[in-house]
């Protein structure tokens, strides 16, 4: 028998290392690691490379057939092209079973999930994939004293599906799954985002009352870092750093270079990290001696330059469903932020609105009306929030919180 507040051996089916999900079962396995448990991380074999984390074992699986053959034929290349269209095929045939896809990477799932959790104390699910909670549902099963927490970053009831079932079959499909997959749960966890939608249409589910709702658990308290000063910067100089890839199609810094055309006589200094081939910085660059473009950094000499900036910039996306993880390093930092966005449903928005410091930009508007704002925002003077505020206000964006649950869980 395991005494209270012991360690535990915990395993986490997060299939997808590399994603937006795995970035999110990245900082809670860190805090588990750090609060002195046994982690043991289910996941994909991926091709590109990526650092391995002290005190994490790594049960990897062979992925789906076509996660090889679009890893080895990247690009717009006819291979890649003859792969996503014999994917489609295979989706097509597969949609009696959606959102079980393939039952021969399930099975390695559940296998790989099963045999992990020998001598564990709680398993967890993450979806997106559907195998991992059918692995965390069977691995249950098989031994009801282990803890199962199902784990929705992503929504699977109201969520997207195959454009050829229509969102009656969807309902009906998802509810039929999850009355099976939930039936054995010890908590679901949902995204806030879906709190409302579940509180509608999913209270009379037998499972509903396991739920708990969290929310993408990135804002890492113990990485607060305090404010340096970058002695390269000439006195009277404010300098503005924005760290990050400038995707073609979801993420420009045009508009945020046009409001800077509009304030030429603003004593600034603007820095770009990550990208030095977008063609608007560069033309930017060449004629306004303002704006360094530093391309790619290593991880530690761009949190160096964030943490020297005065201000940190964040352009907003154009996909409504993208993981705004970069918004929470931003966050740790307490500095003020200037943040665009191209649409109203930028995803980043709802978590810098409750963070204050912050100097919103809308990327339809005016950019001689922005630069007067801008102007003023850069001119104010600005009381970093403490930790204990951001405690508050985001508590439930931080690793601690699921983290909190997973430890209570155990010690019933």
């Amino acid at each position: 028998m395991r005494s209270r507040g012991a360690a535990m051996k915990i395993v986490i089916a997060a299939l997808q290392r590399l994603s937006a999900n795995g970035i999110c079962a990245q900082a809670v396995v860190s805090e588990l690691v750090r609060r002195g448990h046994e982690v043991v991380w289910v996941c994909n074999h991926e091709f590109e490379s990526h650092d391995r984390q002290d005190g994490v074992e790594f049960r990897e699986i062979d992925p789906r057939w076509v996660d090889v053959a679009l890893a080895r034929h990247p690009g717009r290349s006819a291979a890649h092209t003859a792969i996503v269209a014999a994917n489609r095929f295979g989706m097509l045939r597969s949609l009696g079973t959606w959102p079980l896809v393939s039952k021969g990477y399930s099975r390695r799932v559940t296998r790989a999930v099963c045999e992990a959790c020998v001598g564990a104390d709680i398993v967890v699910g993450a979806y997106t994939q559907i195998d991992a909670l059918i692995a965390a549902h069977e691995a249950k099963s098989r031994n009801p004293r282990l803890h199962y927490i199902a784990w929705f970053l992503d929504s699977f009831v109201g969520g997207y599906g195959p454009r050829f079932l229509s969102a009656k079959q969807l309902e009906e499909r998802v509810g039929r799954w999850d009355r099976e997959l939930l039936d054995n749960a010890d908590v679901v966890v949902s995204m806030e985002s879906a709190r409302c939608f579940h509180m509608d249409r999913c209270v009379n589910e037998p499972w509903f009352e396991k739920m708990r709702f969290l929310d993408l658990p990135l804002l890492d308290l113990h990485r607060m870092v305090d404010c340096s000063d970058d002695p390269g910067t000439p006195k009277g100089v404010k300098t503005i750093v924005y760290a990050g890839s400038l995707p073609k199609g979801i993420r420009s810094p045009r508009f945020f270079l046009n409001v800077l055309s509009c304030m030429p006589e603003e004593p600034l200094r603007v820095v770009f990290v990550g990208d030095a081939a977008n063609d608007d910085l560069n033309a930017a660059a060449s004629s306004d001696r303002r704006i360094e473009i530093r391309g790619r950094l290593s991880h530690g000499d761009a949190v160096a330059l964030l943490r020297s900036a005065d201000f940190v910039l964040t352009l907003g996306n154009r996909l409504d469903n993208m993981t705004p993880s970069k918004v929470f390093e931003l966050m740790a930092l307490r500095k003020p932020i200037l943040a665009t966005y191209p649409i109203d449903d930028e995803p980043s928005m709802p978590y810098l609105k409750r963070y204050g410091d912050v100097l919103l930009l809308d990327e339809r508007s005016d950019a001689s009306e922005a630069a007067t704002k801008l102007r003023d925002f850069l001119r104010m003077s600005h009381e970093p929030p403490t930790v204990e505020e951001l405690e508050k206000n985001f508590w439930n964006n931080t690793p601690s919180a699921f983290c909190d649950l997973i430890e209570l869980l155990g010690d019933k």
